[in-house]
């Protein structure tokens, strides 16, 4: 059996998508909306991290062209669910089917080189470390967090205060944007060294997933990304083992024990008040 101890890098490693992308969906739910296009938002991000990198052979560039295509799709839910009030659920879920077809299509007609790597992986330390900082202090320390955690539990006192609930949802995907966009350039640049069909493989699930078994809270957020990515590891370690188990079922084993994790959580689980409201 692998040493837990020694998978603690990789799993860090093969967490930071994940946990970016958690963080970005939590401070979006903290502002009263569900992005179930977090997976799109993911793929597209990688997508555009490989192509610009691969173009460009420039790193940085390909971390803004991550940006680029996570603050797309995000700029499409946002006019549906906040510019019109279309349903959420339903704009997630069709933002997902259409990133999905059109990133596979695309790439196989574009065929791009092997984009450079990122080196050394800086965005690790920064998703574990410095982006819970930063987030913990504007949701928690300062107007604008107030203000966008206020709009999703009474959006109706914003707007008799003076203030745009519209505007504080926006800023809260934006920052998911950067944050989602981050964890795609990552998961193409590090991870896997390029883009592949549907190679974020679920993670914006997860995401929703690991929010609620979070609590809303980015200590929650931490924790369950840091178990999904110890199961993760822990099914490359086997992998490479070679212990003559099935492929298919090492591949599930993180999403199993994220399911079993999110219906074992008990107590009073109290959501944003008008999270998932138009």
């Amino acid at each position: 059996m692998p040493d837990l101890i020694q998978l603690i890098p990789l799993a860090l490693v093969a967490s930071t998508p994940l946990l970016l992308s958690v963080e970005g969906e939590l401070v979006v739910q903290r502002s009263g909306i569900i992005n179930l296009s977090v997976e799109a938002m993911l793929l597209a991000a990688a997508f555009g991290a490989a192509v610009t990198a691969a173009a460009t052979s420039s790193v940085l560039l390909g971390i803004l062209g991550g940006i680029a295509g996570a603050a797309i799709v995000a700029a499409i839910f946002g006019f549906f669910a906040i510019a019109i009030g279309s349903d959420q659920i339903v704009t997630g879920t069709a933002l997902n089917l259409l990133a999905l077809g059109i990133t596979g299509f695309a790439f196989s007609e574009i065929s791009p080189s092997t984009p450079p790597t990122i080196r050394p992986d800086f965005v690790t330390p920064l998703a574990w470390i410095a982006v819970p900082l930063l987030v913990a202090g504007f949701l928690w320390h300062t107007t604008a967090g107030l203000r966008l955690r206020g709009t999703g539990e009474n959006p109706e006192a914003v707007e008799a205060a003076g203030w745009s609930y519209a505007r504080y949802r926006w800023m809260a995907l934006g920052i998911e944007s950067i944050l989602v966009g981050l964890g795609g350039a990552h998961l193409a640049l590090v991870i896997s060294n390029g883009f592949a069909e549907n190679m974020s493989a679920g993670r914006g699930f997860i995401a929703l997933a690991v929010v609620i078994f979070g609590r809303w809270t980015l200590r929650g957020a931490i924790v369950g990304t840091a178990l999904f990515g110890i199961t993760a590891a822990l099914q490359y370690a086997l992998q490479a083992d070679n212990r003559g188990l099935p492929f298919h079922l090492l591949l599930a084993t993180p999403y199993v024990v994220t399911l079993l994790i999110l219906c074992g959580v008990t107590g009073r689980v109290r959501a944003p008040e008008w999270l998932g409201r138009r």
